[in-house]
């Protein structure tokens, strides 16, 4: 007798298998793909205008119009059809869910995978069944949006997704309904395993012997992200791929606790290898991996302080308390080799977790500092932990010549606990108050008021709280950037290592450019610093106080596409759903994770090499647009 769950599985199979693996019928149009200058911009009516204002609009104040999305639904464009197909899943307009649904068999690619992105993007697990479909039959583009949604959909469509990738088949990479489509759905397939919890992590090891580099590179992510010891023995089998991609996430799995005992020598070895791999990013998650191996890794952590990119060389100082100990002899080579200030603060920040003041007399010198970004790692490394050690730091720099370091200094003293303490906070509460500065000056004003211990919900941006603006600047957005062909806008990041250049997606996140390309042209980002550069992940600048705390006083909604988190793109940082405004990311490689979750509102063009360059501190000149 066969089980209700064996019967499932069943019904599954021939869900996917059942309907045929061709992909004729459809249009083929590239879906997705990045905007630039086209052959010619395809002219738009007033009648055009204004559906496309009005469909911007609802998704700027988050508000359904039923009626307006039902009649672009059976618009003559298919362009609008596809766009309001992702609208109703960004909306979650869940009584138009069998709309999308439907949809996903429409003739016309574009419209379809848009249907399976906006599914995915609502989480509608009433649609596996459908998804099961498109990945058995549609044309690839569908079948990868429809691989995609099943993993962000999650629980519901596990089954799904282990019957897709050869569940119980002694040969899944010839056997299953997966090696039947091209390499790309198999590689979505794969990938969107990660989203499962626990991941189905004996179903994707087969697939890293794939004879694709995608699926490879999607099967190396699954074992890498989640550092699934189970797959740790397959991963190491695939440390020598020729793509780099797999061979950073290989680096990546292979921590202390990801491949026990057992594994330990032959990942030790793979590690000293991939420290010395061509390609800086394989090296940095190398120099990560390594360190977790503590003190025994002494030798391999130093190849790391050697390397020629400097973020790899700040990845192996971030274990260096662990790895040096108290050993004195060894951090004063490393800190007499490398004279980075990222590096630099990293060393002190591992000293003061050991308790060694050796270079407490040099970082004192930084204090006469003429580049401000000296004297706010000696404010850094003086407020240590201690509430009296941060009023001290405090009372030192608050009178500093920049804004930024009299900020943080000011900061440093909001949660003081000592009360014997308070008397000298409010004097420089006091004085901050009538700082020249206006965000030193909230700052002061803020210590200066009544402290507010109530707990609150993250911010973020509600329906109530977001007001449409006059339709006729949403039109004037869509003559700018909407129509097919028309010329997207390209911004220029300079930075004291050169240029990076950018292709902006108009047409895709019209909202976000425009702030972004608004707030360049009016010099907001000029002489700020890159806050936040975490290695091989991303590059984040943005906010005027330098310390990703600030903002440009707006808030922006998400504006999601299909348009991925590849090597180069640019994303929009937010704090939670729907907080946008003047921070932005770029992602030094793929970051499938973030796909769906984030507005992608351009990508690098050239400067891939200025990019890689850059360490948390570095200065941005300045963003032009053109």
């Amino acid at each position: 007798m066969h089980s209700r769950h064996a019967l499932d599985r069943r019904r599954i199979a021939a869900l996917i298998v059942g309907v045929g693996l061709t992909a004729a019928g459809c249009a083929s149009t590239s879906a997705g793909g990045r905007s630039g200058i086209g052959a010619g911009t395809v002219r738009m009516t007033a009648l055009d205008v204004r559906h496309d204002a009005r469909l911007m609009a609802m998704l700027d104040v988050r508000r359904a119009d039923t009626l307006l999305v039902d009649t672009l639904l059976v618009d003559a464009d298919r362009d609008r059809r596809a766009r309001t197909a992702l609208a109703i899943g960004q909306l979650r307009m869940r009584a138009r869910f069998p709309q999308l649904r439907r949809l996903l068999t429409d003739g016309d690619t574009l419209i379809a995978a848009n249907a399976a992105f906006a599914l995915g993007v609502a989480k509608d697990t009433q649609a596996v069944a459908a998804l099961a479909r498109a990945i058995g039959g549609a044309p690839d583009p569908v079948a990868r949006e429809a691989a995609w949604a099943l993993g962000e959909i999650g629980e519901s469509s596990r089954t799904v997704l282990s019957v897709a990738l050869g569940d119980g088949l002694v040969t899944p990479l010839r056997a299953s309904s997966a090696s039947l489509r091209n390499a790309s759905v198999r590689a979505a397939l794969v990938l969107a395993t990660v989203k499962l919890r626990p991941a189905p992590i004996a179903l994707v090891v087969p697939w890293l012997a794939d004879t694709s580099a995608e699926v490879v590179r999607s099967a190396s992510y699954v074992v890498g992200r989640l550092r699934a010891p189970a797959g740790v023995r397959a991963l190491l089998a695939v440390r020598g791929h020729a793509d780099d991609e797999v061979r950073q996430y290989v680096a990546r799995a292979l921590t202390r606790t990801t491949v026990g005992d057992s594994l330990a020598v032959p990942a030790r070895e793979a590690l000293n290898a991939f420290l010395r791999d061509a390609d800086w990013r394989v090296r940095a998650n190398a120099a990560g991996s390594v360190s977790t191996f503590g003190a025994s890794a002494l030798d391999a952590v130093q190849i790391g302080l050697a390397d020629s990119v400097a973020n790899v060389r700040i990845v192996a100082s971030d274990s260096l308390s662990v790895v040096f100990g108290r050993d004195t002899v060894r951090w004063r080579r490393a800190w007499e080799r490398d004279t980075l200030l990222a590096v630099r603060r990293l060393m002190l920040a591992h000293l003061r977790r050991v308790a060694l003041p050796i270079f407490d007399a040099e970082v004192t010198t930084w204090e006469r500092r003429a580049d401000w970004r000296y004297r706010m790692a000696a404010l850094e490394h003086r407020a240590r932990v201690g509430d009296s050690d941060r009023v001290l730091a405090a009372e030192a720099f608050s009178a500093d010549a920049e804004p930024r370091v009299r900020s943080a200094a000011l900061q440093r003293v909001a949660n003081i606990s000592d009360g014997s303490l308070a008397a000298r906070v409010r004097v420089l509460a006091e004085r901050a108050s009538a700082d020249r500065d206006s965000i030193v000056r909230v700052i002061g004003q803020r210590l200066l008021a009544p402290r507010d211990t109530a707990v609150r919900a993250p911010r973020r941006a509600t329906p109530d709280s977001l007001v449409a603006r006059p339709l006729v600047e949403y039109e004037r957005l869509v003559r700018q950037w909407g129509a097919a062909g028309s010329r997207q806008p390209v911004a220029v990041i300079e930075t004291d290592y050169g240029v990076v250049t950018l292709q902006l997606f108009g047409r895709e996140a019209p909202l976000v450019v425009e702030a972004f390309v608004r707030l360049a042209q009016e010099g907001f980002y000029r002489n700020a610093v890159f806050h936040r550069v975490v290695p091989n992940f991303v590059v984040q600048d943005g906010d005027a106080r330098g310390d990703g705390t600030g903002g440009a006083g707006f808030t922006l909604r998400e504006s999601f596409s299909r348009q991925r988190h590849e090597r180069g793109c640019l994303g929009l940082a937010t704090s939670g759903p729907d907080t946008g405004g003047s921070q932005y990311y770029l992602c030094h490689a793929s970051q499938p994770h973030l796909d769906g979750a984030y507005t992608v509102f351009g990508t690098v063009l050239s400067g891939f090499d200025v990019m890689d360059r850059i360490v948390q501190g570095d200065r941005m000149v300045r963003i032009r647009i053109r």
